[in-house]
């Protein structure tokens, strides 16, 4: 916002240099970015946070001036003499879109003479950023910097049947704006139309067919306050962005529009002469009711550190213009022009920044403290990441918004999205890390692999939202670089890269492996996919990235990924381990070869082999798997080194004789499997 210092000057009395002035205002929140020379006069660049959009107006931050300085402030007072047309005679307003507009004032002025505005205005239009047009539309302009109020003057004659109706745009209508552009509208904009067309984008940018020009004898001066979700929403589909909505998107108070009405009147009768019609055209279904907080002067004095009589704070306060009633605590009324007071600490802050914060004193916390200490998601988060990179894994963060994708389904919908990129929720962590590998690898990395552990939203049909954390990873080319004995292709991650980090995860968490069933997942491969359990319960998805999923992420080769649900891979986190003692007693290896028909998965041979081995069983692993001759068609080979060990006694050859054909009963009677000789 730009401020001309002189014109702040004819609100409140300011005795210090724009110098001090500026560190004064920065000091108590409104921070003055530059001291500008505009005009040959000083103009602050004041940086106005969202939620003080009061401060988008020279009043206002006269205003915030006058209660920091503690002197008088004098907002101008319109008096005009009215002529006896009344404006309710000559036009007519209907709101049929209320949500948006929920008031809409407008005023005739008769029989003005349009020309350029008088010298001193257009010096102040020029400090505050806009340039000077004619003195009608100078006059709105001039208000809009003063007030913070955006109007519009419309040509009156233009108006068909002198009828202004605020609605919702209809599909595939079109308006030109004053600046020459046509401009295709949707249902979703709200505009200004006459009985025949729309002649402006509501809190935007008005028409070009009835703008004020050299033949307008008539205007009608329009003062409205919209929906800033509307209005923000308009301005940033149609890529347009102006005083006007910079100022609605953040909140106009809804009190000003005839007050702002009068001042731009009497400034058009003064600039351009004409008749003033009596009377405004209000309409208002809308209510914009006043709130009181309650304030604690001893929770003030707690919070700020610092002891203020209860007196001085209502004095604080009603400086900004709060109506205080005192009693036990302090009852403040707020006056729409802050919305940003909703509660007590609010107050409390208004009470520090009057105060001033280099006012309250330095002094060291008091009282007893507790070790502070991570959450246990936190930590088990920790644990997650030391492991994936321990596998040689980059941790990643990536958007919590994202596009819809084709093979997620039902997407959680943002209602006021941004753009359609970042319109969702996303469902999956995967989609997020085929998108940096994508980025990667269009950029010439061949060798990517990266983890995230985050959250992701799943929507039900019964409208509500399932929010849980989640652990994914995504590989592609090699882990390990490239070395003169190492041949790349050897090292390039398949899906068993992918399941053996998972595998390592459970090992090191939970302490147990998980099982793994193949299953159609969409986004995988339909045959290099599969389900991962434990204890029965489904933990999370394996497998090679589809050609579609590939395509669409532009990804290089093959790629394989995996998620894991948080919280119940967390569930079964296994407790501190006690300390078990190395067996003094030797191991005893054997293999075991098992020929099983190829649609028996190796999770249910492994799951009988341990079943059969009893506890005796140390360690089992699958070293090889043969197919063809002389194994019968459809049949494979699955060979097994199993090792068992005895924690207090030598194991003798006719124990691990009869746990070995215990296996071997059990494996033919469940799966067929017979034996070869290793």
């Amino acid at each position: 916002m730009l401020v001309p210092v002189e014109w702040l000057r004819e609100f409140v009395d300011v005795d210090l240099a724009p110098e001090a002035l500026a560190n004064l205002l920065t000091m108590a929140g409104l921070e003055v970015d530059e001291i500008a020379v505009l005009e040959n006069e000083p103009v602050f660049s004041t940086y106005v946070t969202p939620n003080r959009p009061d401060l988008l107006s020279v009043v206002g931050t006269a205003r915030e001036v006058s209660a920091l300085l503690n002197t008088e402030f004098r907002p101008p007072s319109p008096k005009f003499l009215e002529g006896k047309s009344r404006t309710a005679d000559l036009a007519k307003i209907t709101i049929e879109s209320p949500v948006n507009c929920p008031r809409y004032s407008a005023r005739v002025i008769t029989n003005v003479k349009v020309g350029p505005s008088p010298s001193w205005i257009q010096k102040r239009l020029i400090q505050g950023g806009l340039r000077p047009i004619n003195n009608i539309v100078d006059a709105t302009n001039y208000v809009l910097l003063e007030l913070g109020q955006p109007l519009h003057a419309f040509d009156y004659d233009l108006i068909a049947n002198h009828h202004i109706i605020v609605r919702q745009a209809r599909a595939g209508e079109k308006i030109t704006t004053i600046d020459g552009e046509e401009r295709l509208l949707d249902e979703a904009m709200l505009v200004i139309a006459d009985a025949e067309r729309p002649v402006a984008i509501a809190g935007v940018m008005g028409g070009l067919e009835t703008e004020v020009s050299a033949k307008t004898k008539n205007v009608l001066l329009e003062s409205a306050h919209f929906n800033p979700v509307s209005i923000r929403r308009t301005s940033k589909k149609l890529g347009m962005n102006t005083e006007a909505s910079y100022r609605f998107e953040r909140y106009v108070d809804p009190a000003l529009t005839t007050y702002a009405l009068d001042r731009v009147a009497q400034l058009t009768a003064e600039w351009a002469g004409g008749e003033i019609c009596a009377g405004i055209i209000d309409v208002c279904p809308g209510k914009f009711a006043t709130h009181t907080i309650e304030l604690r002067p001893e929770r003030a004095n707690l919070l700020l550190g610092v002891e203020i009589p209860s007196d001085q704070m209502a004095d604080y306060l009603s400086r900004l213009g709060l109506e205080v009633k005192h009693g036990k605590t302090l009852t403040v009324t707020i006056p729409t022009f802050r919305p940003d007071l909703r509660r007590e600490a609010d107050l409390i802050e208004e009470v520090g920044r009057l105060h001033g914060y280099d006012a309250i004193p330095e002094k060291l916390p008091e009282g007893e403290t507790i070790q502070g200490s991570d959450s246990p998601q936190g930590a088990f988060a920790s644990q997650v990441s030391e492991i994936l990179i321990s596998c040689g894994l980059q941790e990643v963060l990536t958007h919590t918004l994202s596009a819809q994708l084709p093979h997620e389904g039902d997407m959680v919908t943002l209602k006021n999205f941004i753009s359609e990129d970042l319109s969702r929720l996303r469902k999956h962590l995967i989609p997020n890390l085929l998108s940096v590998i994508g980025y990667n690898a269009s950029r010439g990395i061949r060798d990517i692999g990266v983890f995230e552990i985050g959250r992701v939203f799943e929507p039900h049909d019964d409208d509500t939202i399932t929010e849980r954390l989640s652990i994914a990873a995504s590989i592609t080319g090699s882990l390990w670089e490239n070395t003169w004995n190492i041949d790349r292709d050897s090292s390039i991650a398949d899906f068993f890269t992918a399941k053996g980090m998972v595998e390592t995860l459970f090992d090191r968490l939970v302490g147990r492996e998980p099982s793994f069933k193949q299953a159609e997942i969409a986004g995988f491969h339909p045959k290099r996919a599969a389900e991962i359990y434990i204890d029965d319960a489904k933990v999370g998805i394996i497998g090679e990235v589809s050609a579609e999923i590939s395509e669409h992420f532009d990804l290089p080769d093959r790629t394989y990924a995996f998620e894991l649900d948080f919280d119940e891979l967390m569930s079964r986190q296994r407790g501190a381990e006690a300390y078990k003692p190395l067996s003094k007693f030797p191991a005893v290896t054997r293999d075991l070869a098992v020929v099983v028909s190829e649609e028996i998965e190796y999770q249910r041979v492994k799951e009988l082999l341990v079943e059969g081995a009893g506890d005796l069983l140390e360690r089992l692993w699958l070293f090889d798997v043969y197919k063809g001759p002389p194994l019968a068609p459809g049949h494979k080979n699955l060979a097994f080194r199993i090792v068992f060990r005895s924690a207090d006694r030598t194991l003798r050859d006719e124990e691990i004789d009869g746990r070995i054909t215990r296996m071997k009963e059990l494996l033919a009677r469940e799966v067929a499997a017979s034996f070869r000789e290793t």
